[in-house]
């Protein structure tokens, strides 16, 4: 697999059972539904200056699944929504 195939969003994240993966109705705030985000990682220059550089993954939050999985126990969804 190159750089250019990205692995496919999966259904399920793996935690069994999950309502989040249950539910279709918010997508990832970090990867807005994509199940890939770009975080930032640091990166030191030869010269010694610490700057930062994009990389693309799959999304660690909702387990590459494009959905919303909220950490806090009992909550129903995103906060503010």
């Amino acid at each position: 697999m190159s750089v250019a195939d990205p692995p496919a969003m999966r259904p399920r994240c793996g935690n069994v059972p999950c309502h989040w993966c249950d539910r279709d109705d918010w997508p990832c705030r970090f990867c807005e539904g994509s199940g890939r985000w770009r975080p930032e990682r640091p990166s030191r220059e030869p010269s010694g200056v610490i700057g930062w550089i994009r990389v693309d993954e799959p999304c660690r939050m909702c387990g590459q699944t494009g959905k919303e999985h909220d950490p806090l126990p009992g909550s129903d969804g995103p906060a503010g929504r």
